[in-house]
């Protein structure tokens, strides 16, 4: 297979029912599972016409120009060729939108826009097509959306995306925003303990600025994307009002007896005067404000960052994409890692307890244009069915059969547990998160995309988190509602975030305009219209 560089291309595991796979000498942090055999029979499909299907799904393109067998093994299984469509991370949104305007929209795209106005739009006009109510010849597709949760993201009984899982509970978006921070610079700054409150964290990152022990004139925190401060900032003093940057997800809080986005809380103001703090100390990178992905990965890999805020589930944020694609480059001789590089610890919040960010138990969605004909729907379900399968996801997980590893009695073994998949198989890798994430899969022991260390580390960080956060009370039926003020209605704190770091006027003065500006665009109608809506719905 010749790949060729895509013309336009940028950025769950299913806890079903449990088989009997397993890998040697490791045993599963949580229990993941495969999609049940004995429940579903798989039959034998013809693939009789070739089709091309063109898909829209970050990184994909760029990764695809690289031969990759298990992207040959699905494309000859299925008879497709997959066409990868760029599209970048800086501005996918207004892409897509683009797109759907001009009738240019690839078969499947993913992005997060549900909740949102121009979700709405696409399935008013009929921009996107719905799954049908019957998946029984989607068996496994079918298992995958067989949850209540899902189901209840349907409009008219229809639903017109596929949600791509993270994780099956929001515990565990602990993983989606996680400060990474050089413990090894901080220890050579005079600094004994690691931090676990906010003073100490702000001790810690001023020590290593000011003193620079590697005289590299080091900043304080960076980030993979400008959109990242509100998933440790807010945690400070409004927990639920972190935000996965889509204008959408907003969360709903109770406060004075009414309910209103977590934002506006009256206590919203003791963050954004910490994160003002932090930047005017010069323990924010100055440059965070314009960067994107691999900037901040590779100042925090240069020792030019003391910190790096990451998105994303698991430790694979850190182990592959610092430490096996950057810090082993740097520093080749180097071991220890972890010893250097530490996560940081929920912090305490301005009310003494500590809280992680929360988002939803999936990220993003998949869509498929309505331009595609009923023959090519059939196959793109076919390709997502297979996707859930069991067969697919071994290969997911392990790689190639006889290659990667071995299996007898339907016990796997992992040949080499030092060679990580998601790096072997970029394409293949990128392709396999249009369905899902597989998340619950890569914190257990038995995924062999990191290293040992991280598995080790990463096990200490969900123990310590699970046993020591707690979350801000919300109720997500009220981010779900639809009114007619609210449809239309989009918040984007991370970025009224940075116009408060940045901004010359005092916090409260900036503050101020911001919800001014929103409430010129509808923002005391529309908590009028959900404390309403509430009310007859019985939430109180």
């Amino acid at each position: 297979m010749i790949r060729i560089k895509a013309l336009f291309a940028p950025p769950l595991a299913v806890i079903l029912l449990l088989t009997s796979i397993t890998v040697s000498c490791s045993k599963p942090v949580i229990t993941n599972e495969l999609p049940s055999e004995s429940i579903i029979k798989e039959e034998p499909s013809p693939y009789s016409e070739h089709m091309e299907i063109s898909v829209a799904l970050w990184d994909l393109a760029e990764n695809m120009t690289k031969e990759d067998p298990l992207i040959d093994q699905l494309e000859n299984k299925l008879n497709i060729t997959i066409k990868p469509i760029t599209i970048t991370g800086a501005n996918y949104v207004q892409q897509i939108q683009m797109w759907a305007s001009s009738g240019q929209l690839p078969d499947i795209f993913s992005v997060d826009a549900v909740n949102s106005q121009y979700y709405r739009n696409w399935r008013d006009r009929g921009v996107i097509k719905s799954l049908p109510n019957d998946l029984s010849a989607y068996p496994y597709l079918q298992q995958y959306l067989s949850t209540p949760e899902y189901q209840d993201l349907k409009d008219d009984d229809q639903l017109y995306f596929i949600p791509r899982q993270t994780y099956d509970s929001t515990d565990y978006n602990l993983f989606d925003r996680m400060v990474f921070y050089r413990w090894d610079l901080a220890q050579k700054a005079g600094i004994t303990k690691e931090p676990e409150t906010w003073e100490e964290f702000r001790a810690m990152l001023k020590a290593i600025v000011d003193q620079d022990p590697e005289n590299k004139n080091i900043t304080g925190i960076t980030s993979v994307g400008n959109l990242l401060l509100g998933g440790l900032f807010w945690l400070y003093s409004s927990p639920a009002a972190t935000s996965d940057g889509s204008g959408n997800d907003f969360k709903w809080i109770k406060e004075d007896g009414k309910y209103i986005p977590a934002v506006f809380s009256k206590n919203s103001i003791e963050s954004l005067k910490l994160l003002r703090d932090f930047y005017t100390s010069g323990l924010i990178d100055p440059d965070l404000p314009i960067t994107r992905g691999d900037m901040g990965r590779d100042k925090f890999a240069q020792g030019e960052a003391a910190a790096l805020i990451t998105a994303g589930g698991s430790f694979q944020a850190i182990d592959i994409n610092i430490y096996k694609e950057r810090w082993l480059k740097i520093h080749p001789d180097e071991n220890a890692f972890y010893d250097k590089i530490k996560i940081l610890k929920p912090l305490k919040s301005m009310d003494g307890n500590r809280y992680h960010a929360i988002f939803r138990t999936f990220w993003s969605e998949s869509y498929i244009s309505a331009k595609v004909d009923d023959k090519k729907m059939n196959r793109i379900l076919q390709l997502f069915d297979y996707m859930n399968s069991p067969e697919f996801l071994e290969m997911r997980r392990f790689g190639m059969k006889d290659v990667d590893y071995t299996k007898s009695n339907n016990k796997i073994t992992v040949i080499d547990p030092t060679d990580s998949v998601l790096t072997k198989y970029k394409p293949f890798s990128s392709l396999a998160n249009l369905l899902h994430w597989d998340g619950m899969f890569k914190l257990s022991e038995d995924f062999a995309g990191i290293s040992a260390e991280a598995h080790e580390a990463q096990q200490e960080f969900i123990n310590y988190s699970m046993s020591m956060t707690s979350k801000q009370e919300y109720d997500n039926r009220l981010t779900q509602m639809s009114t007619p003020t609210k449809d239309g209605f989009t918040l984007f704190d991370s970025e009224d975030m940075i116009r408060v770091m940045i901004s010359k006027l005092p916090v409260e003065v900036i503050w101020n305009d911001i919800i001014n500006s929103y409430k010129a665009k509808g923002l005391d109608k529309m908590i009028r219209e959900v404390n309403a809506k509430a009310k007859e719905m019985g939430i109180n």
